[in-house]
């Protein structure tokens, strides 16, 4: 029933997505809701959709943007989408959207139409199908990768000179970079504190996974959400970081 068409730039933030719509009519008049498949694109799920409103008289377009995990994520996108005519011209509209959710979705109103029949009106419609576009630039994403690399640090790596023992755990990180950072690191690996010269320190009174966020943080400047900024603010205090 519904076909979706990708064109991807060399950069994969930057994306089309062509919903077309088999049988539209038919389609239209008997379902209220028309989706299409779900696609992967630019590290995030898709999903175009059209709904009849209980009036009848407007019809709403919408388009789910997704992760495959239920953590935090991020996506802010400009999105241009246009309804294909079929003499080859294009309706031109264009929305900014935002999307920060704990869940593993979200959905954008894009802009409805005035008569929710129009799927039926010949100038959209070529050989019973109907197709709308959505050209899609992501302009920021974190899409909460820190969940599935939760272990990133577990072996050494060419920027680890360090053992850290955190809750039985070790943690291969740099002496330098968190030195950098906080001066109890400073003093801990280059003053006059038993732990120089050690090639493994056992840290007490923080929790593994907090600290891992905060790796992430100092690494790769991940971004800090409503659920790393209690943890992170606490370690940072605790550790002196400015």
């Amino acid at each position: 029933l519904f076909k979706i068409f990708r064109s991807r730039m060399a950069d994969n933030s930057k994306f089309v997505l062509r919903w077309v719509i088999n049988d539209a009519t038919v389609a239209h008049a008997a379902e209220r809701k028309l989706e299409s498949e779900v696609f992967n694109e630019g590290g995030f799920k898709w999903i175009a959709s059209f709904e009849k409103r209980n009036d009848n008289v407007f019809a709403d377009f919408f388009l789910e943007c997704g992760v495959d995990h239920t953590g935090q994520w991020k996506c802010e996108a400009d999105v241009k989408y246009s309804l294909l005519y079929t003499s080859g011209m294009k309706t031109n509209h264009e929305k900014s959207f935002s999307c920060s959710y704990l869940c593993c979705r979200s959905v954008m109103s894009l802009f409805h139409r005035e008569g929710s029949n129009f799927l039926s009106v010949q100038s959209f419609i070529s050989n019973s199908t109907f197709s709308v576009e959505f050209d899609i630039h992501i302009i920021y994403a974190d899409r909460g990768e820190r969940f599935v690399e939760l272990n990133i640090f577990e072996a050494p790596n060419n920027r680890s000179d360090i053992i850290l023992n955190i809750e039985e755990k070790k943690l291969h990180v740099s002496k330098e970079l968190l030195a950098l950072h906080s001066p109890v690191f400073t003093a801990m690996f280059f003053g006059d504190f038993a732990e120089k010269g050690k090639e493994e320190v056992k840290i007490k009174d923080v929790v593994y996974e907090e600290f891992v966020d905060l790796l992430h943080f100092l690494y790769h400047k991940s971004t800090i959400t409503d659920r790393t900024v209690p943890h992170i603010l606490k370690l940072a205090d605790q550790f002196q970081m400015e």
